[in-house]
């Protein structure tokens, strides 16, 4: 008897502390719910019969209830839908189907089995040990490829220096070869011009002095 009091008392503390916890969660640290858990709180200290403080966290329950939506579906549902609340193991198999659709559910997965089967038997198929002395002969070389990509970044940052220095030139060449020369070019052009005009002045002068005469 004394074994069965402590397991009922053990038992209503626990629903206590949880019922506190639902009104903290849903009420929040104001004045009313602060009122509420002290109510609750009041039962569990209380010397009364476990009758007693199972009926009072049962309006208690009820009280939270009435104050929050959430609490009254939550309770709503699991009045209607008891096996929501109690999980079943998944290794089990459902009772609620009768044999004939469990035979026609196994049917419907054969091929994901045998595809899951023949995976498998290729994973056990291969499942040798590799041989350790190629292992080996890949971190021998380690050193050897690490040389290689220092080598190739280095070779990288001298055609990228080389790329550089060729733009310089070609834009060099642009500038005072091309440039320079396109301007030189109408220097030449212009004094060709001006030389031109004198000649045919000299030329006009003189043949209007050989009219004269």
């Amino acid at each position: 008897m004394a074994n069965s009091h402590d397991t009922a008392t053990q038992t209503l503390l626990m629903l206590e502390e949880r019922l506190q916890h639902v009104d903290y969660l849903v009420n929040g640290d104001g004045e009313a719910a602060a009122a509420q858990r002290r109510a609750i709180r009041s039962t569990s200290t209380s010397t009364g019969s476990a009758t007693a403080r199972l009926r009072n966290l049962e309006k208690a329950l009820k009280a939270l209830a009435a104050k929050s939506y959430a609490v009254s579906d939550l309770l709503q549902l699991h009045k209607q839908h008891p096996d929501l609340f109690h999980p079943t193991d998944p290794q089990t198999v459902p009772s609620t189907l009768p044999p004939a659709a469990l035979a026609q559910l196994v049917l419907a997965h054969e091929q994901l089995y045998k595809s899951s089967a023949t995976q498998l038997t290729m994973l056990n198929d291969n499942s040798a040990i590799p041989d350790p002395t190629v292992m080996a002969k890949l971190v021998a070389l380690q050193p050897r490829i690490d040389k290689v990509e220092a080598k190739q970044r280095q070779q990288l940052q001298e055609f990228h220096d080389l790329r550089v220095r060729s733009m310089r030139v070609v834009e060099g060449w642009c500038e005072k070869g091309v440039l320079e020369m396109g301007g030189n070019w109408a220097d030449w052009e212009e004094n060709l011009r001006e030389c031109e005009i004198l000649v045919r002045r000299n030329e006009a002068a003189k043949r209007r002095e050989d009219d004269f005469k």
